[in-house]
């Protein structure tokens, strides 16, 4: 037997492994050029129970206005109330609905940040309490909070609608080399209930047919840990060996080959 060759078909054999990408960790690997694909939800935030909002009223009688402006200091600059600072604002009730000082409750709980805007608008007009309200709506505590094996992880500020899940994991500074690409969860608050989502990252047929393609608010991204990270965690005195430690190795074994067969 020619001890020789097998010592350096399994030194390339490692230096093969240690170098090939795996199959499963590039994304969006069935999507091809000029592909179209539609996604089943336009991503736009709608408003929950427990969200917080504020609310600007706007008139040509400023004092009027500022009667349904709730927490809001007003810093008064040639009678303009645009000059208003938001200090605070309405939590949506479990019921759904923002109790406004003069208009009562009104249900925003399901509508966007602008249909929420025309709902107030119209009850104020309607109701002849102030016939030319202009409101404005912005939300305040919306945010995300992604885990596991991300370069980042923590929680962040929802400040736009729309945002994917491609651009929340760039916020957590993308997946890191022991996350699991084919298994990212995304669990979701729906009512009472929450609703579980298992994404693969390879496949964009995958992602972009998904409800949870779009974030929402409260949602929890989770990258579970791959197979090399959890054989690390069961060896002994080996937390610290990373990818690095191996090629080194690998390495080192190349050098003792080369002094032992030339």
């Amino acid at each position: 037997m020619n001890y020789k060759h097998i010592v350096l078909g399994a030194i390339g054999a490692m230096l093969l492994a240690s170098c090939a990408t795996p199959k499963n960790y590039n994304y969006l690997q069935d999507l091809q050029n000029g592909q179209t694909i539609t996604t089943p939800t336009d991503g736009v935030i709608r408003l929950q129970p427990n969200d917080q909002i504020t609310v600007l009223v706007r008139s040509k009688d400023p004092e009027m206005g500022n009667l349904f402006n709730k927490g809001i200091i007003t810093n008064l600059k040639a009678g303009l109330a645009d000059q208003s600072l938001y200090m605070m604002g309405y939590t949506i009730g479990p019921d759904g609905c923002i109790d406004m000082p003069a208009a009562g409750k009104i249900k925003i709980a399901g509508l966007s940040r602008f249909e929420a805007q025309e709902a107030i608008q119209n009850k104020l007009r309607s109701e002849e309490l102030l016939k030319d309200a202009n409101v404005t709506v912005e939300t305040m505590n919306m945010t995300y909070t992604v885990m596991g094996e991300v370069n980042n992880p923590g929680n962040f500020k929802i400040e736009k609608d729309a945002i994917t899940l491609f651009e929340a994991l760039g916020k957590a500074c993308d997946i890191n080399v022991y996350g699991k690409r084919d298994s990212v969860i995304v669990i979701r608050q729906k009512g009472p209930e929450k609703k579980i989502y298992s994404l693969s990252m390879n496949s964009g047929k995958d992602i972009f047919a998904s409800e949870a393609y779009y974030i929402q608010q409260n949602d929890v991204i989770y990258v579970k840990a791959n197979d090399t990270k959890a054989r690390q965690s069961k060896m002994p005195g080996n937390e610290g060996h990373t990818l690095s430690f191996w090629l080194s190795l690998t390495s080192v074994l190349t050098a003792i080959a080369v002094l032992i067969f030339k």
